[in-house]
């Protein structure tokens, strides 16, 4: 995996400390997250980021296709050179979420927007059920 600030670079975004500390909270969590959670986990590391900056960054993030927002909040974007469409899915019971990318998926939504006279510009998809481990 590329480093946080090679992950910043090839998004065009400046490699600040703020930008960093959201971003390795982002990537090791396996659970969306609110600005807040984002915010309070860098608290419990003594790590000083202002709850606006979070939200400027997550908005900065989301434009730049490096995260996805999901019912719970927001995820780290895990197959962002993966073609296709991104689907998240979302554990009601545990709350993990697993991403996987789908190219039929994609054209076919686009198939829909199309005869609807909808011109999209990204595509995700969001299952919420069970995971495997949790099911039984």
């Amino acid at each position: 995996m590329k480093s946080i600030s090679a992950i910043l670079d090839t998004h065009g975004l400046r490699d600040t400390q703020s930008r960093r500390l959201v971003l390795k909270v982002l990537m090791q969590s396996k659970k969306p997250l609110s600005q807040k959670d984002i915010h309070a986990c860098l608290a419990k590391e003594d790590r000083v980021v202002n709850l606006v900056t979070v939200y400027r960054i997550l908005e900065k993030f989301r434009d730049v296709g490096l995260i996805h927002h999901s019912a719970g909040g927001v995820v780290f974007c895990s197959l962002e050179q993966a073609d296709g469409h991104h689907v998240l899915l979302s554990c009601e019971e545990c709350g993990v979420i697993e991403e996987y990318c789908d190219e039929e998926l994609c054209k076919h939504e686009d198939r829909i927007a199309k005869r609807a006279g909808f011109f999209p510009t990204s595509h995700v998809s969001e299952l919420i059920g069970r995971c495997a481990s949790c099911h039984f």
